[in-house]
């Protein structure tokens, strides 16, 4: 059955106009004819919206405990990243919903704390749905603006502290002769429902087909981070479709022009996997290493190293729960299938050598779990 379209407000207020004629003003006989129509599903009316309760709103006097809970952040400390973020007073959006920045940072960590629905988030807040949509949206760019350079590529931390991260690296890795090695490279996927096509997309434009990876058979999009030993994330490149190689985003994001610009950085090197190629600024595993050689004995302590980049990657994903959707929303997949568990039982394991004398006859506990005579 094919779904119904929809109608603007003006071409619903013209059908109505129409039935109404068509009934010669007689207004018992249009309703009737309406109630008919929506009967036969000529209309379609829209669900009812679920009611926000505007009694709530935000509590900069909440408790640390539940404040943890909710936005993973105290109420001093949601303050103190307001300063250091250097938000506005109050943040605008282009609707002119006007909110404190204390109280848009509080909603965009509460909405990126768990995958949960908008309703429940702007329900807490006492503000509607598409409004709180509105608010993350600006607040987002809010802080986009603001510090994309430092997204990018926060040099100056890299550049005060590379001489110490290499020795970390030297160190920890147990390799004297490794004296270069400032950061790791890597990158993490991202994964989206299916995408649809666009209505103003090009003439062969497929997006199923751009962020589709092979590698794990799903639809997603790459994310390219540098790390550094502290922990800290120096670097994170825009989402590229997820068909993209690791060289492709790592020639795209030209961070290693950057660190050939630098005096100081040009005489260092990252290292990634395999996947991105040895070249200037960039190490990489020796290919086709010999067990027991020099070569593997290298690959084996910088792995252990290098893993580090995946554990913060892991570690963001893990704390907030709304980038990490595909995961925390599962459901228990094995509970639909326990109530059939007696109905099939697992026949009694035979050795190779062992053939059954009947085998297109089934045992005996599955003629009686089936209720055969």
């Amino acid at each position: 059955m094919a779904r119904l379209p929809k109608l603007s407000a003006n071409g619903i207020l013209g059908i109505i106009v129409r039935v109404y004629a068509a009934c010669g003003g007689d207004m018992d006989y249009f309703l009737d004819m309406m109630e008919l129509l929506l009967q036969t599903k000529g209309f379609r009316l829209r669900a009812p919206r679920p009611l926000v309760n505007f009694n709530n709103a935000f509590n900069p006097d909440l408790d640390n405990a539940t404040a943890l809970h909710r936005f993973l952040f105290t109420v001093p400390q949601l303050e103190r990243l307001v300063r250091h973020l250097q938000f506005s007073p109050t943040i605008e959006t282009t609707s002119q919903d006007r909110v404190g920045s204390l109280e848009a940072l509080a909603l965009l960590c509460r909405r990126l704390a768990e995958p949960s629905r908008l309703f429940t988030v702007a329900d807490e807040f006492g503000r509607s749905v598409e409004a709180c949509s509105r608010i993350i949206r600006a607040i987002v760019e809010d802080i986009y603006e603001r510090h994309k350079n430092m997204i990018y590529l926060h040099k100056g931390i890299l550049v005060d502290n590379v001489a110490t991260y290499a020795a970390a690296i030297r160190e920890k890795s147990g390799l004297v002769g490794l004296a270069t090695c400032m950061a790791f490279i890597d990158g993490t996927k991202q994964y989206i429902s299916r995408p649809g096509a666009r209505e103003e997309g090009a003439e062969h434009e497929n997006l199923q087909r751009s962020v589709y990876k092979g590698n794990p058979r799903r639809h997603c999009l790459s994310w390219q981070g540098i790390t550094v030993p502290d922990g800290l994330i120096i670097s994170m490149y825009i989402p590229f479709e997820g068909r993209r190689h690791d060289t492709t985003m790592l020639a795209m994001s030209r961070i290693l022009f950057e660190f050939q610009q630098d005096e100081v950085l040009r005489d260092y090197c990252m290292y990634g996997d395999p996947a991105y190629g040895c070249r200037a600024g960039l190490a990489c595993p020796f290919p086709n290493v010999r067990p027991g050689s020099p070569e593997a004995a290298f690959y084996t302590k910088m792995s252990s190293v290098r893993e580090s980049v995946e554990w913060f990657f892991g570690l963001i994903k893990g704390i907030w729960g709304y980038i990490n959707y595909d995961k925390t929303r599962q459901g228990p997949l094995g509970l639909p299938s326990a109530p059939m568990t007696p109905m099939t039982p697992t026949p009694p394991q035979r050795s190779r050598k062992t053939k059954p004398k009947h085998p297109s006859r089934p045992s005996i506990p599955s003629l009686v779990a089936l209720g055969e005579p």
